[in-house]
């Protein structure tokens, strides 16, 4: 036989009375939010990955420089894609705008040791949402992230 659904109950929830012909149906489990790490220094991927992961965030791939980035981005549709803007073959602006060509609304969360204004500007005009700067990064990219999982932008200089 078939496995016993487990139902979850959540406030307000409305129980069948005795002898009504109502079933309840379990709600279906909510999809992980899905990230693409893009940054050159595999150290670098490593933690910002396990950092995710820890808030029950899903890594779905890592690339070592922006090519690599746009040619996930296209294979997998992550969720959210988060780029160091500073990457060997292709840097994280570049990709960006070659990513906002087949994905144009998958938020874009940049990072980098440098936060002048005029990068700043760059990054939100090729379509970030967020830009965090590497020194503040632990501190910040899980709120940057749920700011951009919530439809809203994260700019932190």
């Amino acid at each position: 036989m078939g496995e016993v659904a487990k139902l979850r109950l959540t406030p307000g929830t409305n129980l069948p009375k005795s002898g009504s012909n109502h079933i309840l149906q379990p709600q279906a489990p909510s999809r992980a939010l899905r990230v693409l790490v893009a940054d050159d220094h595999e150290m670098v991927r490593i933690g910002l990955c396990t950092m995710l992961q820890s808030q029950q965030i899903e890594v779905c791939a890592q690339a070592k420089n922006g090519e690599e980035a746009v040619e996930k981005s296209r294979e997998l549709s992550p969720d959210l894609i988060i780029l160091d803007v500073s990457m060997p073959v292709l840097g994280g602006i570049e990709a960006a705008q070659q990513i906002r060509v087949f994905l144009p609304d998958v938020p874009i969360l940049f990072y980098s040791m440098n936060n002048t204004p005029e990068l700043i500007a760059i990054a939100k005009s090729v379509g970030a949402q967020g830009f965090v700067t590497k020194n503040q990064m632990a501190v910040t990219l899980l709120e940057a992230v749920d700011a951009l999982r919530n439809k809203k932008t994260f700019f932190n200089f």
